[in-house]
């Protein structure tokens, strides 16, 4: 009977102190909530992939963005022409070439402004009066070598009325900027997500870890048990039924305990997937839980927050602006197209060389006595313009679009809020009776151990106690894990899991990028 109670006080020993930390004094891998945040975001692999995806956020604004670029433009034509012999071709000659290059740079400015700066040479040659069997006497002299045309010019371009100064690349602009920030804000919300979905796997392995240990634990003390009722069956103290009992009880736990086993290295091994780790991993203790609620819940305040930070809620906003936008744009279509133009340069013309044009201060290109004026004016109108009104029909349904989603927008934030909040604060709850469950267990299953000792109780009544208690046990680790989940569900909810845990969003974007 001694025997029996010293066993039975080891075994609650063990329970007490042991089902919810690892025994094992081997140095592991371990981790706070906060670095298991910061690791999950460094390393799970799904994060990286969100992380890179939110670096192209803002891809097609950057390319729309390239259209405002210094370009540098060059231009080669050679134009070569052969013509019979006859009158008309006299003074032009029978055979012509003009080479013409051009090399310069042009950009466009985001008032719509277009700017080009320019220098082109060309090369006129025609054989016109060189063969002295086809040239009327007395127009030999008019025979002339090459001859080399050079100018520097300034071309200006403008759209006053449909494109008025850039009004349509400034409202694409900021459209496209909109749907940058609307992209940046959803990845960051799938990191979160993800983010979370790592802690899970963290805690699963908790769960999974402390009823491995349990179990491991009950199958020594009830191994010993076993072989103390054995022990007592040779003196006369015990019955064979009795080692039948404990028998058949080695034999449950020793399945329990495979299937806890079995259980501990699956959730180990997808908790080293999620957190990228080396194969051989070993966890030397898991991340401490939460255990109080968040300060200042309320519905209203909590719901304000999430209006303000929330990724589908900004999304909102920022298409509501969008379709104005739009709006504006397609109004601007229907206007006449005005665009007016002007080129303003200086020129010089020689037969020696191209550079002697820009040599020459007399009478070369910067002598500017020989201007370069044009200018053009290009006006259109679209009449019964289908695309038009199509485009003024769709921006107005757009508008109405976003004005139906944000009336649902509205209401499902505010939902989304108040269900997490409802969960939390039931999750807490049933934490806090667990709590209660095992002491009030641990108590009872003391009492059944003291009455045993006194012979009151067999050790059957002791073995259902223990296993009350080891079951109240796992109860109140499944139940701080749920409400840690819940309660980080609630932190996506309102968008403040970064927040909470100190991450700067602007570095969730990959440093090699």
């Amino acid at each position: 009977m001694e025997q029996r109670s010293w066993v039975s006080s080891l075994l609650i020993l063990f329970i007490s102190f042991g089902i919810l930390a690892a025994e094992s004094d081997e140095k592991g891998f371990t981790l706070s909530l906060k670095e298991a945040v910061r690791y999950a975001i460094e390393n799970n692999r799904e994060v990286l992939q969100a992380r890179l995806e939110l670096a192209k956020a803002d891809t097609n604004l950057m390319k729309f963005e390239a259209k405002y670029s210094w370009r540098a433009i060059s231009r080669a034509e050679i134009d070569q022409k052969k013509f019979p012999f006859n009158q008309n071709n006299i003074f032009t000659g029978t055979r012509t070439q003009t080479n013409t290059y051009s090399a310069g740079i042009e950009k466009l400015f985001t008032t719509g402004t277009y700017f080009k700066l320019e220098a082109r040479s060309q090369r006129f040659d025609s054989n016109a009066f060189e063969n002295p069997n086809q040239t009327p006497a007395g127009f030999t002299a008019l025979g002339l070598p090459p001859l080399y045309t050079d100018s520097l010019s300034v071309t200006i371009a403008q759209d006053l009325l449909k494109n008025a100064f850039g009004a349509n690349e400034k409202n694409m602009e900021k459209i496209l900027e909109n749907q940058t920030e609307i992209m940046r804000e959803q990845m960051e919300d799938q990191v979160a997500s993800k983010v979370v979905s790592t802690l899970v796997d963290y805690w699963n392995y908790s769960v999974k870890e402390s009823g491995f240990q349990t179990f491991e634990q009950l199958l020594k003390n009830t191994k010993n048990v076993r072989d103390l009722t054995i022990r007592k069956q040779g003196l006369g103290l015990s019955e064979s039924f009795e080692v039948n009992q404990w028998n058949a009880l080695l034999s449950q736990v020793e399945g329990q305990m495979a299937q806890a086993s079995a259980e501990k290295e699956e959730a180990r091994r997808k908790l080293i997937r999620s957190l990228n780790l080396p194969e051989d991993t070993i966890f030397q203790k898991t991340s401490p839980l939460s255990e109080t609620l968040p300060d200042q819940l309320d519905y209203q305040s909590d719901i304000d927050y999430a209006y303000k930070h929330r990724a589908d809620f900004r999304a909102l906003q920022r298409k509501k602006e969008n379709a104005d936008l739009a709006m504006k744009m397609a109004k601007n279509e229907a206007l006449p197209s005005l665009k007016v133009a002007g080129t303003y340069g200086y020129q010089a013309q020689n037969t020696i060389s191209p550079q002697n044009n820009y040599s020459d201060n007399r009478n070369g290109v910067f002598s500017y006595q020989y201007p370069v004026m044009q200018g053009s004016v290009d006006l259109s109108y679209p009449i019964m313009d289908k695309g038009v009104k199509v485009g003024l029909r769709d921006a107005e349904i757009q508008k109405r679009q976003v004005s139906l989603e944000e009336a649902d927008l509205v209401k499902a934030v505010s939902d989304d809020v108040k269900t997490r909040i409802d969960i939390l604060k039931a999750s807490y709850r049933v934490m806090e009776n667990a709590k209660k469950t095992e002491e009030e267990s641990r108590k009872y299953y003391n009492g059944v151990l003291r009455s045993f000792q006194q012979g009151r109780f067999n050790a059957l009544a002791v073995k259902n106690a223990l296993d009350t208690l080891v079951q109240d046990q796992l109860s109140l680790v499944r139940a701080k894990v749920d409400y840690n989940i819940n309660l980080h569900r609630y932190y996506v909810a309102k968008n403040a899991l970064f927040e909470e845990y100190g991450v700067d969003r602007a570095k969730l974007l990959p440093e090699n990028l």
